[in-house]
């Protein structure tokens, strides 16, 4: 925790010499509700594939967010430590899963996983512009934005929802997709990630066949919000 602290306050001393152009959005927070104590609880879902090996692995668990204290508090940015918790499908209790951390900084919504932060959230939000995911770390560019604004969504039965698209590549022989649905006044309610490829060194593959169908390697994971309570 004291590392996360130590970075989160050298991050906000970063970002507060930072200059913006974006106009004032009075209820800009209410798509990442952080008031201590509050819950988030997701349904996941993890498939691993490798035909070449054997391998097609479905695991089902429950992933429980908690924000736990606000660690800084400044003009310019509020971080607040995040405690995951995760119960696995066959014994059914919750164990200590990862620590990190969500920041709130002029505008933008800043998550931090692994001691990495993504810019996962800018506003206003506007379908006309993009920001780069990996803006405040050392990877690589990633342009992101959003393409559904206030939408109902289907999936998880919510309103008010910002749909932000982080990546969607299809070749023949790869698919990469990655998105993020942020609800008003709840946060996160789901998130994909499919990174898969298609490859004949195993045995044929119909090229005529949609990638999803004859997938050869690759992970999906699948977040849904099941249950939340924001104090």
């Amino acid at each position: 925790m004291k590392r996360i602290l130590v970075y989160c306050l050298l991050f906000c001393l970063v970002l507060s010499c930072k200059k913006t152009d974006v106009q004032p959005f009075v209820q800009w927070t209410d798509y990442y509700p952080l008031t201590i104590g509050s819950t988030r609880t997701y349904d996941c879902v993890s498939i691993r594939i490798d035909i070449p090996t054997g391998i097609q692995d479905t695991a089902y668990f429950q992933l429980r967010e908690t924000v736990m204290e606000c660690i800084a508090d400044t003009n310019s940015c509020k971080v607040y430590a995040i405690q995951t918790e995760k119960k696995d499908a066959n014994d059914g209790v919750w164990r200590p899963y990862t620590s990190g951390s969500v920041q709130q900084y002029d505008h933008q919504i800043v998550r931090v996983e692994d001691n990495v932060p993504y810019l996962v959230l800018k506003f206003p939000p506007k379908t006309t512009f993009t920001w780069d995911l990996n803006a405040y770390n050392s990877l690589l560019k990633q342009e992101i934005y959003y393409v559904g604004i206030n939408e109902y969504d289907a999936i998880t039965e919510t309103d008010s929802v910002l749909f932000v698209l982080q990546q969607d590549f299809k070749s023949l022989y790869s698919y990469q997709h990655a998105e993020e649905r942020y609800a008003k006044n709840i946060g996160l309610v789901y998130r994909k990630n499919i990174d898969v490829e298609s490859q004949p060194n195993h045995a044929p593959i119909d090229l005529n066949d949609p990638i999803e169908e004859r997938i050869t390697k690759g992970t999906i994971t699948t977040y849904k919000l099941v249950d939340c309570s924001i104090k």
